[in-house]
């Protein structure tokens, strides 16, 4: 070991000077590409160059109001507790549906229970 080394703080460094402007020198010219190329981009695309926006406000329709919540829910719990105890085939998927009562016994022959 070097007589010195004690009393250092830190390892030297060998940094080349020559390494640091390389460096810095291609950062610099990723930046000065990236502004031509943005330059070129922005003069080529169809834009009017004096206005900050010309996009237009979209249309929004009213807010859906419900005039009776409470009869909309009441109709809907009524229509599913009909499913419940009646049969038939659903129109959108087409799937046969039995009362819920006739499922459960079928439920407990399969499973041995009376």
């Amino acid at each position: 070991m070097d007589e010195h080394a004690a009393r250092r703080a830190h390892a030297p460094s060998n940094v080349s000077l020559r390494a640091v402007i390389a460096g810095v020198a291609v950062m610099a010219s990723g930046i000065v590409i990236a502004i031509v190329l943005a330059t070129i981009v922005s003069a080529r695309v169809p834009s009017p160059r004096a206005a900050p926006n010309n996009a237009q406000r979209p249309e929004i329709a009213g807010a859906v109001q419900r005039t009776d919540p409470a009869s909309e829910r009441e109709a809907l719990v009524a229509a599913q507790r009909q499913r419940l105890v009646s049969s038939g085939v659903d129109p959108h998927t087409h799937k046969r549906y039995i009362p819920i009562e006739e499922a459960m016994r079928i439920l407990a022959r399969e499973k041995g229970r009376p």
